[in-house]
């Protein structure tokens, strides 16, 4: 279970659950996160187009994450190119 919050020109905050290849999508935070992430809008659209370095911006404290950094790279893979 993921939470994300996002900042900048698209504020919005979104539960993601992923469970038995079936991704679940929730408006606001729900439940207990295994990793809880923290970006602008337009810099996690960036990562997810593969456009960005996330750990550039994790350095840089552009992208805030709580919890195992190995759940952040999983959820990067469900998002090919």
């Amino acid at each position: 279970m993921y939470h994300f919050t996002f900042t900048g020109r698209e504020p919005a905050a979104a539960t993601v659950e992923i469970r038995d290849k079936a991704l679940t999508v929730r408006d606001g935070l729900h439940g207990a996160a295994d990793c809880a992430i923290t970006a602008d809008s337009d810099r996690w659209m960036g990562f997810l187009r593969k456009e960005r370095s996330i750990v550039w911006a994790i350095v840089r404290r552009k992208v805030r994450v709580k919890g195992p950094l190995r759940l952040l790279t999983a959820f990067g893979r469900c998002f090919p190119s």
